[in-house]
């Protein structure tokens, strides 16, 4: 279970000793989508989200998705503390990435209808999942680093001591325009960026380009388009 006293650090290494049960329920609740994932070459995107609760407690949302040959499952655990909502999310390379309360509060206001705060956190996962990271000097900070996402972007600082991005800031495609405008155009490299393996090399020493990818799984039938 996670506490409001745990640091991000603590609450990350919980999640990825938790995760692994996450992933099979997912794998086997959607088992159909396993078994006709797009083959290699079909750029078709299938998509599955969703909530589950394991028996530790911790609490996820997901998004699964099937394309090219590919199946991959992206986990956001969150929870609540004294004075608001966070969220993590954990991939099979890189650091985790941290949401504080402050960039769950703008997202939570615009996705919150009739009080459903689980559905609000699915549909923050589902328009977030997808990032390009990139570093940036953000406020002159040489650790700093930046998301593009579909609806904006959101900034931050990586601690390698935790082995996470803490996310501090959301910025809408107007008010980040001005700052961040620029990387908008890295968004068209995403599906290329997934065609790409990277070394494992643990991480802290992970490249950017290998953030946020989630964890891929084996699909059936995942045969050259001929």
């Amino acid at each position: 279970m996670i506490r409001s006293h745990m640091s991000p650090g603590q609450v990350a290494a919980a999640a990825r000793k938790d995760v692994g049960q996450l992933l099979r329920h997912v794998e086997e609740k959607h088992a159909e989508l396993v078994r006709t994932c797009p083959r290699v070459g079909d750029d078709r995107l299938l998509r599955r989200s969703g909530h589950f609760t394991t028996r530790k407690g911790l609490q996820w949302v997901y998004v699964m998705t099937a394309s090219d040959g590919r199946i991959t499952i992206h986990p956001l655990l969150w929870y609540a503390t004294t004075t608001g909502i966070c969220a993590l999310q954990v991939d099979a390379e890189g650091p985790a990435s941290f949401f504080q309360q402050h960039v769950m509060d703008r997202y939570l206001e615009r996705y919150m209808r009739q009080g459903d705060l689980r559905n609000a956190l699915r549909e923050f996962h589902l328009k977030n999942y997808d990032k390009v990271y990139l570093r940036d000097t953000y406020k002159g900070d040489d650790n700093a680093c930046a998301a593009v996402i579909d609806d904006g972007y959101v900034a931050g600082e990586l601690q390698q001591k935790g082995a996470l991005v803490y996310f501090r800031t959301f910025y809408d495609l107007v008010t980040g325009h001005r700052r961040f405008g620029e990387m908008r155009s890295a968004l068209t490299w995403r599906k290329a960026l997934y065609k790409v393996q990277f070394d494992h090399v643990g991480r802290r020493q992970a490249p950017h380009e290998a953030w946020g990818r989630g964890y891929p799984r084996p699909a059936e039938g995942s045969r050259m388009v001929v």
